[in-house]
């Protein structure tokens, strides 16, 4: 190296450094297979004398690209930090494939917003965290040829089609089930949503599919709430004071699985009465005690597949698959309560 201070080298001063034209100088920074192996290397050495960097903002302004994906954030919803967690592994991924990731906040016209974005050269595409059933958003994306890829299968769009990646939520709850019929449990419970999430309702069927393999009686054993860990615990409460009480919970996320933890109370060695295990296995399943099982979703995984079909979109990529399905993972942790009664 000459020492020399890399900024404000050019790409002409590389190309007279070397004795080529700027085109081969940028040739070789983009498409080497086209520059015999001795001019390249001729360039490369002079790119290292003196100390060239390629100016990444100015090749996105000819490009038209920013190099940057959108995600809007939402409040935090129980105790699971599940966007946290998602946003860490999309933002891995997303450095990976070359790209930012930029959050921002809709608090007005969520629309005008995206529109805004993808207008001024801000973002190039977008993931979508939130999607509701039947979520408006989809089809209006469409229309204008916005990028997009969802966490979480589109649900009630009628025939239109959307690319997706999901986690399968009813093979995890019934990967629960499994487990705590292993343990010796007949009378499990399920603790989620009240009906219309979607993805609630998958968990749910989950549950009663699995319960209904084993012979397991599932009326009046299923409760709803919203998913905080008070109301949640209510709704336990409500089910554990039937004259036949659930001896374990599989619920729909780790914030169910907290209330219903807390609803079942402890007997006097202080150990809780109710087995239950939770969904999204986030840092709370380890704040109880003891710690609770719970399922895992693949978080890194969701985002590498994520990143992939939205930069598929973005180089018009034509043979992507609409969606790809995931499965979690069940992660058990020892059982320090008492033995269901056989």
């Amino acid at each position: 190296m000459s020492g020399r201070d890399p900024i404000g080298v050019t790409i002409s001063e590389v190309a007279a450094a070397a004795g080529v034209s700027r085109q081969t100088v940028s040739n070789v920074l983009k498409a080497p297979e086209r520059v015999a192996s001795d001019t390249a290397a001729r360039v490369r050495r002079a790119i290292d004398d003196l100390g060239y960097r390629p100016n990444r903002a100015a090749q996105n302004l000819r490009q038209r690209a920013s190099r940057c994906i959108g995600l809007k954030m939402v409040p935090p919803s129980g105790v699971s930090n599940l966007l946290d967690r998602f946003l860490h592994a999309l933002t891995e991924a997303a450095a990976v494939a070359g790209y930012h990731v930029l959050l921002f906040a809709a608090v007005d016209d969520e629309l005008a917003t995206y529109e805004d974005l993808i207008r001024s050269g801000t973002v190039d595409g977008f993931v979508l965290f939130d999607v509701e059933v039947g979520d408006p958003r989809l089809p209006w994306f469409a229309r204008r040829g916005i990028p997009f890829v969802c966490f979480g299968r589109p649900r009630g769009q009628g025939r239109e089609r959307f690319r997706w990646v999901d986690v399968d939520s009813a093979y995890g709850v019934a990967r629960a089930v499994e487990h705590l019929v292993g343990r010796g449990h007949r009378r499990i419970a399920y603790l989620g949503w009240p009906e219309g999430t979607g993805f609630g309702d998958e968990r749910r069927a989950g549950w009663e599919q699995a319960a209904r393999r084993h012979g397991l009686d599932v009326g009046d054993l299923a409760g709803t709430s919203a998913e905080d860990v008070t109301a949640a615990a209510s709704a336990a409460a409500r089910l554990l004071s039937g004259p036949e009480p659930p001896t374990a919970f599989a619920c729909g996320s780790d914030t169910f699985a907290v209330g219903a933890r807390l609803a079942g109370g402890t007997g006097a060695d202080g150990r809780p009465n109710l087995e239950v295990v939770g969904f999204d296995d986030s840092a709370a399943t380890m704040l109880m005690s003891p710690a609770m099982s719970s399922v895992r979703q693949p978080l890194g995984e969701v985002a590498r597949h994520v990143v992939a079909l939205l930069v598929g979109q973005l180089r018009g990529s034509d043979d992507q698959p609409e969606g790809v399905m995931l499965r979690p993972e069940l992660v058990t942790r020892e059982w320090r309560g008492p033995e269901p009664v056989l």
